[in-house]
């Protein structure tokens, strides 16, 4: 078996680093160039995304191989989805926050008046990616916690790679090519 992950092959040689193994990327570390959106509060925001990753991929260090968790001694199966629970939750908070954030910059900058399909697009993706963690939350099972964190992983990653990558970094660039500041109230 191979050590990328699903999904991955695509992916730029930067990308590949940091999606096959974001624990090179350190917490408070810069984010690489191809993620920065210009905006401090929105990068940093990032980076915090990036470290949820680097959580997820510590709570277990079979994740990619295991096909269940039935193999596992009960308490760490109990351990592990309490810890993928408590993550979850915070990633629920963290995205409902964020893309609130965000649609609102979209909704207060010219963006939605020129190109309302762009700005519709974007917030679709939100809305995907949030029922998918809903999915997530609701699938939990302590034998299946291994799948979840699988299935997980792979959507943090393409929001990573698909979602910052092409509508985040997009609309920062608008914005600061109209001279919009790119602010949150």
């Amino acid at each position: 078996m191979t050590d990328v992950q699903p999904g991955v092959e695509k992916a730029s040689d930067n990308e590949r680093v940091l999606l096959s193994s974001p624990m090179n990327w350190l917490p408070g570390a810069p984010l690489p160039a191809e993620l920065q959106t210009g905006h401090p509060a929105i990068d940093f925001e990032h980076s915090q995304l990036l470290a949820c990753m680097n959580t997820l991929r510590s709570l277990c260090q079979e994740f990619t191989t295991k096909s269940d968790c039935s193999s596992c001694e009960s308490g760490k199966r109990e351990g592990c989805e309490t810890q993928l629970v408590a993550l979850l939750g915070d990633l629920l908070a963290f995205i409902l926050e964020h893309f609130r954030s965000e649609e609102e910059v979209m909704r207060n900058s010219s963006l939605l008046i020129v190109d309302r399909d762009v700005c519709e697009a974007h917030m679709e993706d939100h809305a995907n990616i949030s029922a998918k963690v809903q999915e997530i939350i609701v699938a939990l099972e302590p034998t299946k916690t291994v799948v979840l964190l699988r299935e997980l992983d792979m959507l943090l990653q393409s929001w990573i790679r698909n979602h910052i990558m092409l509508h985040d970094v997009m609309l920062g660039r608008w914005l600061e090519s109209r001279g919009e500041a790119l602010s949150f109230s």
